[in-house]
């Protein structure tokens, strides 16, 4: 799918601070290409989802096409608005289609025939190519003999969780750039001081999800504006917030429980959770939190993550033995691989709960 993307920030100016994920190191490299006027053709940005490759991509198209040619993009003439509003026609973006796991040659050829003609207004046009690692063999050949002979004036700007799919001869042509996730330690300061969140709160989402800054704000509740990957409706939402409170609360329950009752308990568990897929991989990381807090619980209590349930963690951690928690711990481990490996959710799920609820272990 071809677009010209919608690209909203939350500043008038498009360089990236290391408060939203960025990594620095980058963002100073690429800087230092347009002050010295040596922009490759064709530049590859791998790193983890989350990381800003995207919004860093849309920082250097700002920054080499602003009008005011300063050591950064102003944010205000026409080209950064143009770009911030994604209503730039030299910027275009190459994404996955819905349903499809590839990006297609169909795709890349008509890339191929939008750059054809020389750029409408832009300095630099952008060619951003999302998941590039997702091309196919012969749409990597396609983009290849585009590259060997580069348009004027445009620059292709690739990204990728990694180079292993790539082929060499793509990579050769292209500038590479890591980008580095944030630690807990950043994402937690980031979000406390960059985004009003409490520091108890922060603490839970910087150790409990991916360094991944739009995934955080959303799971606290407070979604980058403008977010065109975020489709769900409000009011269908069920918050990250409301799923944790839950999903804990009922775990505890379980495991202070005991016979046909608590079977019975983690049975309805493993069908709920079973029934809303899209939320089964918030859950699980919920769960491996709850685990190896009870976990610690006993022997360092500093190191617990889910600081609202500390007085529940000490009561469950006087119920049962430490072979017992290990337990639990190796059949997560294991629900997590069959769950990885397609198997069927329900019956994954009711064994691994169902193991919660009959422990040998009760003190």
């Amino acid at each position: 799918m071809l677009t010209h993307e919608q690209h909203s920030e939350r500043s008038g100016t498009f360089a990236p601070p290391s408060a939203d994920g960025v990594t620095d190191t980058p963002l100073t490299e690429l800087t230092q290409l347009i002050q010295t006027g040596r922009i490759p053709n064709a530049l590859l940005f791998s790193g983890a989802p989350g990381t800003g490759k995207k919004k860093t991509a849309y920082a250097f198209a700002s920054q080499a096409n602003c009008l005011a040619k300063g050591p950064t993009a102003c944010g205000i003439c026409t080209a950064c608005k143009k770009i911030r509003s994604g209503m730039h026609p030299d910027m275009i973006c190459v994404g996955l289609e819905d349903a499809k796991k590839n990006l297609t040659i169909a795709q890349i050829r008509d890339v191929g025939r939008l750059i054809s003609v020389r750029p409408n207004e832009a300095a630099f046009r952008m060619v951003l190519i999302r998941d590039a690692d997702r091309m196919n063999v012969q749409a990597q050949n396609a983009l290849l003999k585009v590259l060997e002979e580069p348009p004027e004036r445009t620059l292709f700007i690739l990204t990728a969780e990694g180079t292993a799919r790539l082929l060499p001869t793509i990579l050769s042509r292209c500038r590479l750039f890591r980008f580095r996730p944030m630690s807990p330690g950043r994402l937690k300061e980031t979000l406390v001081t960059g985004h009003g969140i409490s520091p108890q709160t922060a603490h839970i989402l910087a150790k409990t999800l991916p360094p991944d800054i739009r995934q955080a704000l959303i799971c606290a509740g407070k979604p980058p504006e403008s977010d065109p990957e975020d489709q769900t409706p409000p009011g269908d939402r069920v918050t990250w917030q409301n799923l944790r409170t839950w999903l804990i609360g009922e775990v505890l329950d379980l495991i202070r429980g005991s016979g046909a009752a608590a079977a019975e308990k983690g049975l309805n568990l493993s069908r709920t959770l079973a029934a809303r897929p899209d939320q089964l991989d918030d859950a699980m990381a919920i769960l491996r939190t709850l685990l190896r807090d009870i976990c610690v619980r006993r022997y360092d209590p500093s190191q617990i993550v889910n600081l609202d349930f500390f007085d529940a963690f000490a009561d469950i951690s006087g119920m049962y033995t430490y072979p017992t928690f290990l337990e639990w711990m190796t059949a997560f481990h294991d629900t997590e691989k069959r769950l990885g490996s397609n198997s069927g959710p329900r019956l994954t799920l009711d064994r691994f709960f169902l193991k919660l609820s009959l422990p040998k272990g009760r003190i």
